[in-house]
């Protein structure tokens, strides 16, 4: 099972759009789980993630967290704004996808 989370500033636009990714990963049989949480949530997690997606309003951020995780199996990226905007949640599926095959 792959554990992907999802960080906003609040973790309420991102709650949204982990919906969609959801329905994606019933759709495509995806053995995994996915959560959205805010930033500071974030910060207190101890569970093992396989990806990490950041809302664009935390793009001050990645530095940071993709550093954090470097040299691990962890992935570290940043939701496009445009999916982010328009809650596409094919498309940060497709994106989740990518990044695990890297």
């Amino acid at each position: 099972m792959k554990h992907i989370v999802l960080i906003c500033a609040g973790g309420f636009s991102t709650n949204i759009l982990a919906t969609y990714i959801r329905k994606e990963m019933k759709e495509h049989a995806f053995d995994g789980d996915i959560r959205a949480m805010s930033e500071s949530n974030f910060q207190g997690i101890k569970q093992h993630v396989d990806v990490i997606l950041l809302g664009p309003q935390l793009s001050y951020l990645f530095e940071q967290i993709s550093g954090k995780y470097q040299g691990t199996d962890t992935k570290v990226a940043m939701i496009d704004m445009k999916d982010y905007g328009r809650m596409d949640g094919k498309h940060v599926f497709e994106q989740i996808l990518k990044l695990l095959d890297e």
